[in-house]
This record gives structure tokens, C-alpha cells and sequence, in this order.
């Protein structure tokens, strides 16, 4: 999932910035614009409504976005929370509206819900025979469970990670036990290794391997074995 913001004030920028730090930031509506009609990847947009004292002017990127575009999700972010009946009547299909002057701690949780809505809004719309479990990433990406494989500790940067999808490889900052925790089907097996558990194939006891698809063998530490024995029913 890509990100995008239109947003002109440099402090509401750092502070989605700091949610999303993948997101990519526009101040200027024709070059927002560009940029989202030639992304051809799934997408969730955030836009303020205000851009350049022309209070109107996100209404005006949304309308036009759904012209071409009806189906990546939009999260609009203001300080214009009166302006949230008129929307309708612009049909832009905003997921939700959350007021830049909440505490921040409030704040940082309405978009990461909101984020969390949009990938699952997209991805209904676009797999409508099968629904995807999503997992939220520290960086406030979404990536769908079913892709995941496992994730690796880069060896020397003891606080980067790999992420090893089916179709993409995806790098964190964060630490083994952290990742481990954001979602129950990601286990951990080894001290530089966290496998998605509807991924195993296959548990070596003797040689404390874990083979997994896409022809993956990692391995496994004897703290965990026992663990993993439990799950498989060994």
C-alpha cells in the first residue's frame, strides 16, 4: 500500500510523517495530483481540506481523484471539522475525518484506525471473494498476512529488519521481540528470525529447521521447539 498527503503546513506534514514514514508529501494540488494518477499501486490518500488559505481546495482534489479513481480509500485531515456535512454533497466517499487540533496522543490513533479501515475498505473492494487478515506495521504501512513469510534481523544493524513477502521484501526499523507482537500468527523462532505460522510447512526436529513455502528453511532455536512442536501437534 503507498501513501500519499496533501498537505501545506509544514508541522501537520512531520506530524503524519511521523505515523507513516513511507508516506509521500505534496503541498501543491497539481503536482498531488500527477503523482496519484501515475501510481498504478494500491493506494490510501490523506488530504486537508484548506491548501494555500482556499478552504475548499481538498474538496476540489477529492472530486477530482474520484473521477478517475473511485476506489483507493480517502482519510481527510483538518482543522475545517464543520465542513464534514458538506462533503456529501462533493461525494468524495472520505472513510473518515479526523480535526488536526486533537491531543496528540488521540491524534496518532485516529490515523493509525483510520489506516487500518483504508487497507481493509481497498482490499474488500478489490478481492471481494476473499477477505485479507492485514497487519499494521510499526511504520503505519499495511501489508496483507497471506503475503508475509517471514522477517529477518539485518546481522550488523541490530535495529533494522527484513520483511520477506511473496512479491516484495519490505525494510524496518524495529527489533525481533516488538515484530513478534503485532500480530498472533507471527511467531518467533530464533533470536534474528519471526515466521508467519500459516506459512509452515514442514518442523525438522533433529536438524531444528522450519521449512516453510516458497521453499524457505530457517532456523530453529531449541527454546522455541518445543513451542512449535505444540502448534503443528508433533
Amino acid at each position: 500500500m503507498h501513501y500519499y498527503l496533501l498537505e501545506d503546513t509544514l508541522i501537520q506534514q512531520k506530524r503524519i510523517r511521523n505515523i507513516i514514514d513511507t508516506c509521500r508529501i505534496f503541498d501543491n494540488p497539481t503536482a498531488f495530483l500527477a503523482a496519484l494518477m501515475a501510481d498504478e499501486q494500491p493506494k490510501t490518500i490523506l488530504l486537508d481540506l484548506e491548501i494555500k488559505t482556499v478552504t475548499e481546495a481538498g474538496f476540489n482534489v477529492a472530486k477530482a481523484i474520484r473521477r478517475v479513481d473511485t476506489l483507493s480509500p480517502i482519510i481527510v485531515v483538518t482543522t475545517h471539522s464543520e465542513m464534514v456535512a458538506t462533503s456529501y454533497e462533493y461525494h468524495i466517499g472520505a472513510i473518515d475525518f479526523i480535526d488536526k487540533s486533537l491531543p496528540e496522543q488521540q491524534f496518532v490513533q485516529r490515523i493509525e484506525s483510520a489506516l487500518q479501515d483504508a487497507a481493509k475498505q481497498y482490499f474488500n473492494n478489490n478481492h471481494e471473494t476473499k477477505q485479507l487478515e492485514m497487519v499494521l506495521l510499526p511504520t503505519g504501512e499495511n501489508i496483507a498476512l497471506e503475503d508475509m513469510i517471514y522477517i529477518a534481523h539485518n546481522g550488523a544493524n541490530s535495529h533494522l529488519l527484513t520483511i520477506y513477502c511473496s512479491q516484495q521484501t519490505i525494510q524496518i526499523r524495529g527489533t525481533v521481540k516488538t515484530l513478534a507482537e503485532i500480530h498472533p500468527k507471527l511467531i518467533r523462532i530464533h533470536a534474528a528470525y519471526i515466521i508467519n505460522r500459516d506459512m509452515i510447512e514442514s518442523l525438522d526436529t533433529k536438524a531444528h529447521t522450519v521449512t516453510l513455502k516458497h521453499q524457505v528453511t530457517l532456523p530453529c532455536s531449541r527454546k522455541y521447539l518445543k513451542m512449535l512442536k505444540v502448534l503443528l501437534a508433533i
